[in-house]
């Protein structure tokens, strides 16, 4: 079973959901509260599931949240969810496990130094800030823009950038230079 948690703002970046949509199926119990909040491997793979099929009641995920945290414990690659229904979850777990090890092992190479743009994190090597590509991508900017300004970002650091401004809002006041 898959160890690391995750805040729900991590999770809404991950999964592109409203981090609102996160809380609201933490506030009808189906995830399970927690001080802070905190969601699971299991959850993950809960929500990547509902944002595939957002049509069902409280009461059904409720039993789908369950049935998940007891086939990922179990180790069972499907569950049936109803009656001609069934969820391929080793399938879906390892698409979540994926993109967490591919987004961490890319957030490692990130660089942090009190001497570069008062410590915010750049991309390595550079003076960039991976808020700035993140926040660029937000507002609309093109693909290729980004590009042409800055070559040397490969996909995966455009991709990321985007999902770490959403999973590492800001906060407080902007730092004085």
């Amino acid at each position: 079973m898959y160890i690391e948690t995750f805040t729900p703002t991590e999770a809404a970046a991950f999964l592109e959901l409203p981090t609102k949509k996160i809380y609201k199926e933490v506030e009808h119990k189906i995830i399970p509260e927690s001080h802070p909040p905190r969601l699971n491997f299991a959850a993950l793979v809960y929500l990547r599931i509902t944002k595939e099929i957002d049509f069902i009641t409280v009461d059904s995920r409720s039993f789908l949240y369950q049935s998940l945290v007891k086939a990922l414990e179990q180790k069972l690659p499907t569950i049936e969810v109803a009656r001609f229904i069934k969820l391929e979850v080793d399938l879906i777990a390892k698409e979540m496990l994926d993109f967490i090890k591919q987004f961490n092992a890319w957030k490692e190479n990130l660089v942090s130094d009190p001497n570069i743009m008062s410590g915010e994190i750049v991309f390595p090597n550079s003076r960039l800030t991976v808020r700035r590509i993140g926040s660029m991508l937000d507002r609309g900017e093109s693909l290729e823009v980004i590009r042409e300004d800055y070559p040397y970002l490969t996909a995966e650091d455009i991709k990321f950038a985007q999902i770490y401004v959403k999973a590492y809002p800001s906060v407080g006041r902007p730092k004085k230079n």
